[in-house]
């Protein structure tokens, strides 16, 4: 049961409007938006990109909103030079392992040297495909029949791969991905995510990522994938971090090491240039994949469920903000005599998220709304997204799981929640 918590009425400091206020959140107003959360932005550069790529955003927001048919991914102009400008990076890659090889057979013992070390540069900046090693995470089949087999139905009912294999993260969050050379489906599911939202959300979430199998996204496709990944790698091999790995003793060292940091960070200037190109070429077409996964979500657990869903998204700074204070907690108490402090900790952030008050639900989205907030750079805006599901046609379930289902599933479950628990707060 939801914890009851005394809530009080004050006037706004703003516009004298009366707010109501629950002790655990932020107080603000809904009238004059008082309080709300955002800090404007410094700097008229910062300022000006930022009004620059909320246009953006909101201009194929409107272009989906008007024509829903483009909600399908085509392959334009910017895909060409996104696979063009992923060519050159893998062009590179290919180059020094030639040139490495070349010194290797034909060099002198000096020159045989440096091939031993570009091909140990060619192994650091290889493509990364994902591995597929053990990992606790990881929850086999045999472990969770019924879970896999609401997965399963879900992906036959979208006319996606079925996944190889499941995740049980401590993430707020759920992903897909596809790893190694065989090109192996990973379906990825936090538990604290997944515990905030109801059955025919969970559908709808995996409806979503299971979506990102047929929905076209560029970026999920190995050679622009591993082109990103690739530069990534790059960077990070010329940005050492100096000034955080080197502890100079004296003048001379820190000096040395000032200009060895500046000079990486312009040999890594051609590196994030490619790294935003291939980023701004397939922004768009990865926002209107995920606006696509969410009509999928819709299709597979309902238009209501899919809404609901992305709503509790708004939710992940205050499940974060509700861990930290039991994590405190956990720290300077004692738990009762016989209490089982995992089922006591899911139990806790299961009544927490029922009793979250409209007013903070409120404030959630209008601050993604206007800060711009999503998921991360792949995704737009959580609440255009909300958005777009309220105004699009209202779809039926079409994959629905009973109450004998969801428990079996609840019973799966157990060693994740308790794996988890002890991961997120140190009893």
């Amino acid at each position: 049961m939801p914890e009851t918590l005394t809530t009080s009425t004050r006037p706004c400091p703003g516009c004298g409007a009366r707010i109501v206020t629950d002790p655990r959140f932020t107080a603000w107003c809904p009238v004059c938006e008082w309080n709300l959360g955002a800090e404007p932005s410094r700097g008229r550069w910062r300022r000006w990109r930022r009004a620059r790529d909320h246009a953006r955003v909101e201009r194929l927001y409107a272009k989906l909103a008007a024509r829903p048919a483009d909600l399908r991914i085509g392959r334009g102009a910017a895909w060409l030079l996104a696979v063009l400008l992923a060519a050159l990076v893998h062009l590179c890659t290919l180059g020094v392992l030639a040139g490495s090889l070349w010194l290797l057979v034909r060099g002198y013992p000096f020159l045989k040297l440096l091939g031993a070390a570009g091909l140990c540069l060619t192994w650091l900046l290889r493509p990364r495909l994902g591995g597929w090693r053990g990992d606790p995470a990881v929850l086999a089949r045999e472990q969770a029949p019924a879970l896999y087999a609401l997965v399963e139905r879900v992906a036959d009912e979208l006319g996606t791969r079925r996944p190889d294999r499941l995740r049980i993260t401590r993430a707020y969050n759920a992903s897909y991905g596809v790893r190694g050379l065989r090109r192996r489906v990973e379906l990825s599911l936090g538990l604290p995510l997944w515990t905030a939202l109801t059955g025919q959300e969970r559908i709808a979430l995996l409806g979503h990522e299971l979506g990102h199998g047929s929905n076209g996204d560029q970026r999920r496709g190995p050679w622009l994938h591993t082109a990103l990944r690739t530069l990534e790698a790059w960077h990070a091999l010329m940005m050492p971090h100096a000034g955080d790995r080197f502890r100079p003793r004296n003048g001379s060292k820190r000096a040395f090491d000032d200009l060895v940091t500046w000079l990486l960070l312009w040999c890594a200037v051609p590196v994030r240039l490619l790294h935003g190109a291939l980023h701004r070429l397939t922004a768009l077409s990865s926002q209107r994949a995920e606006y696509l996964a969410d009509e999928m979500a819709a299709r597979v657990a309902s238009s209501a469920a899919a809404g609901g869903m992305l709503g509790k998204l708004f939710l992940k700074d205050s499940v974060g903000n509700h861990v930290s204070q039991l994590r405190a907690a956990a720290r300077n108490r004692a738990l009762p005599a016989g209490a089982d402090p995992v089922e006591e900790f899911w139990t806790g952030l299961s009544a927490y998220l029922e009793s979250v008050p409209a007013t903070e639900r409120e404030r959630r989205a209008r601050l993604s709304a206007r800060e711009m907030t999503a998921v991360d750079t792949r995704h737009p805006p959580t609440h255009l997204r909300v958005r777009l599901r309220s105004e699009r046609p209202q779809q039926p379930a079409a994959v629905v799981a009973d109450r004998s289902q969801w428990a079996a599933i609840h019973r799966e479950l157990a060693p994740a929640r308790r794996r988890i628990a002890h991961e997120l707060i140190d009893f």
